[in-house]
């Protein structure tokens, strides 16, 4: 269901306001790195209820506005029309986030939507980081979890180093082999991986989605990066996925690296 997942906090200094709100809350404000002004918020820790936000210049909007989650972009916005609503804004990209825009309600209140293409996990595994670390770039380790449950990855190639190229196969239960390739942009070890990630033949050439049948207006390369931290003899690793062409493909894939991130969870817990 829709629910409410982000506040905006409009200012007319917003360097005035992250420290106003730094200083009297304690919240945690870093600048976006994106193509606008824009302060994230992290008003808590993960674990504690409520909701994270931003900070953003006044041309932008000047009212204090909540931000609702949605499935799909264009079946809300059609949806708050036909309801009496107004769309205030047209579709927006934000770059490696997914689809957002403004409306006003029945009763005059200006909310905002957002369709997220994101995909964003966070696992914390019981073993060393050097372990956790073996298991993400060694091939023969990867063969052991790589895929959803009931998937096999019978081919796992991998030349490990900035510019160098992976190759993975994942086998389903039928039988369907699903070949992936990437180039490493930037590893720093023990500690992040960041490549691309497209769609393959067994030859590792680039194919499109659609060549196993995958809907939607895919691009031809997305992105990961993997993030490795040690935390009291135990490692936490974030994982960040962009390139989605709408939510439906980015929560089928997150359920996919679920189940891969089960499986190695399980494997790490044997050795």
């Amino acid at each position: 269901m829709p629910k409410v997942i982000h506040f905006e906090i409009p200012a007319e200094e917003p360097e005035r306001a992250v420290e106003f709100y730094r200083k009297v809350f304690g919240w945690k404000i870093d600048k976006w790195a994106g193509e606008f002004d824009y302060w994230l918020v992290e008003a808590g820790e993960e674990d504690e209820p409520g909701i994270n936000g931003a900070i953003k210049p006044k041309e932008f909007g000047s009212m204090i506005s909540d931000v609702i989650s949605i499935d799909s972009y264009d079946e809300f916005a059609r949806k708050i029309e036909a309801e009496g609503g107004q769309m205030l804004t047209e579709k927006m990209t934000i770059p490696d986030m997914g689809y957002t825009g403004s409306f006003q309600d029945t009763e005059g209140n200006v909310m905002g939507i957002i369709e997220v293409t994101l995909l964003f996990i966070i696992r914390t595994f019981p073993a060393s980081l050097e372990k956790v670390w073996e298991a993400w770039t060694d091939p023969e380790t990867i063969k052991k979890w790589w895929g959803p449950r009931g998937y096999t990855a019978p081919v796992v190639k991998n030349d490990f180093r900035v510019g160098g190229s992976s190759l993975y196969s994942m086998r389903s239960p039928e039988g369907q082999d699903i070949w992936s390739t990437g180039v490493y942009k930037d590893i720093v070890p023990r500690e992040r991986i960041v490549s691309t990630d497209s769609f393959a033949d067994a030859e590792g050439n680039v194919v499109p989605a659609s060549y196993y049948g995958m809907s939607g207006d895919w691009p031809l390369e997305l992105m990961v990066t993997v993030i490795f931290q040690e935390e009291d003899g135990k490692t936490r690793l974030t994982l960040q996925h962009t390139g989605f062409p709408d939510n439906e493909n980015k929560t089928l894939a997150e359920a996919g690296w679920n189940e891969s991130l089960d499986k190695l969870a399980e494997y790490l817990a044997k050795v």
